[in-house]
C-alpha cells in the first residue's frame, strides 16, 4: 500500500484508534498524523468523541428495544429491497 494521504487517513482514523489495521498501516497513519495538522485535529476529535461514547453508553438497551432492532435486522436480511 502507498503512503496514507489525508483522505485515506481520515477514512481509517476509527480503525486506527481501535488498532484494527495491520502494523504497517498503523505506522503509516501515525507518521501522517504526526506531520499533518488537519489529520491530527480529526484524530483528536475522533478520540474525544469515542471516549464520550464509551462513557455514555454503559447501559444495555431495554430488552424490548433490542428485540425490535434484531427483528428489523432479520427482516432486512430476508427482504433486502423492502
Amino acid at each position: 500500500m502507498t503512503e496514507f494521504d489525508c483522505e485515506e487517513t481520515k477514512k481509517h482514523v476509527h480503525e486506527f484508534l481501535k488498532s484494527e489495521l495491520p502494523e504497517r498501516e498503523l505506522d503509516e497513519i501515525t507518521s501522517h498524523i504526526a506531520n499533518c495538522d488537519s489529520c491530527e485535529s480529526d484524530y483528536d476529535f475522533e478520540n474525544v468523541f469515542n471516549s464520550v461514547i464509551v462513557r455514555s453508553c454503559t447501559e444495555a438497551p431495554p430488552q424490548e428495544l433490542a428485540d425490535r432492532v434484531l427483528a428489523k435486522i432479520r427482516e432486512m436480511q430476508t427482504n433486502p429491497h423492502s
